[in-house]
């Protein structure tokens, strides 16, 4: 996989959406989407480390999957590598990771640049929520020799996304735009742009998000995610709570005509919002809104 193309041999998708049980007779409406997102996760129970058949289809989340994959490219969006941890990497969630990829034989597989478990002393447990990264060069070494492996493993593309950051540690050795140049460069891996996550760092933060993605290197971006989201308090929350804001589009449009190697769009939002967004009215504005700008630019 060269490091010019971090998609490899992926082919160029359009528009798709994150796949969730409310959205079933939407995603399975002729002609909707060019793909689906999934998150693996979802699709199975984890009974546990110690136990001898550990993971295990949830049957009626596979049927949607065997519904799916003789119609439409399923692109896999995982929530359990964490890959920042400090503690070494669940061999096992590996293993799971693989085998899903050979059976639905995704173009491409994600995760989240940021850690959700930890371990104190012999314990070892989950925060319960994505965590971001401090950006420093000892995070960047450990994070690029897990990602390299996980790439020879895999045979790639593997994505990793920008995440919300709640936070901001102190003293950090590197930007974010320097951490995530730096890791695509040195391993290979692509990026998933999430302009939702960007702008609520932007908001959070008070960066201009434009000056972000003009440090980025836009060659490594192959998927982009849109969402919306909500105040809770005095945050700006990545919620994924219904349409996008005007904002994240704006982003979208100054993205996909720079970012050589993009494959696809993906539009997110959380199934418990389904009902007060609009349901598929709110999708289908959402899809055509997105599938507009590939068009224009693909």
């Amino acid at each position: 996989m060269p490091l010019c193309d971090p998609g490899g041999r992926a082919p160029r998708l359009g528009v798709g959406m994150i796949y969730t049980i409310s959205a079933d007779r939407f995603a399975r409406s002729p002609g909707a989407l060019d793909y689906w997102a999934i998150t693996p996760d979802m699709f199975w129970v984890d009974r546990g480390v110690d136990t001898e058949s550990r993971f295990g289809d949830l049957p009626h989340w596979i049927e949607a999957l065997e519904w799916a994959a003789p119609r439409l490219p399923i692109v896999a969006h995982h929530i359990g590598l964490s890959i920042g941890s400090s503690c070494p990497l669940d061999q096992g969630y590996v293993s799971q990771l693989l085998s899903w990829q050979g059976r639905w034989n995704y173009p491409w597989i994600s995760d989240h640049l940021s850690f959700a478990q930890i371990e104190h002393g012999a314990h070892k447990g989950s925060a319960g929520i994505a965590l971001p990264l401090p950006y420093d060069r000892s995070v960047l070494d450990m994070i690029c020799a897990r990602v390299s492996n996980l790439l020879e493993l895999s045979g790639g593309p593997l994505l990793l996304e920008n995440p919300a950051r709640y936070i901001a540690y102190p003293d950090e050795e590197l930007t974010e735009t320097e951490f995530i140049n730096a890791l695509c460069a040195r391993t290979g891996c692509g990026l998933l742009l999430d302009l939702h996550n960007l702008h609520c760092n932007s908001v959070n933060h008070m960066f201009d998000a434009l000056q972000w993605l003009e440090a980025i290197d836009l060659d490594h971006v192959v998927e982009v995610h849109v969402a919306g989201g909500a105040m809770i308090g005095d945050i700006y929350a990545d919620s994924h709570s219904g349409g996008c804001p005007n904002e994240v589009w704006d982003l979208l449009e100054h993205v996909v005509p720079r970012a050589p190697h993009i494959r696809g769009i993906t539009f997110e939002f959380h199934d418990s919002y389904f009902d007060r967004m609009g349901g598929d009215a709110c999708l289908e504005r959402e899809i055509t809104r997105a599938r507009k700008v590939w068009q224009r630019c693909n």
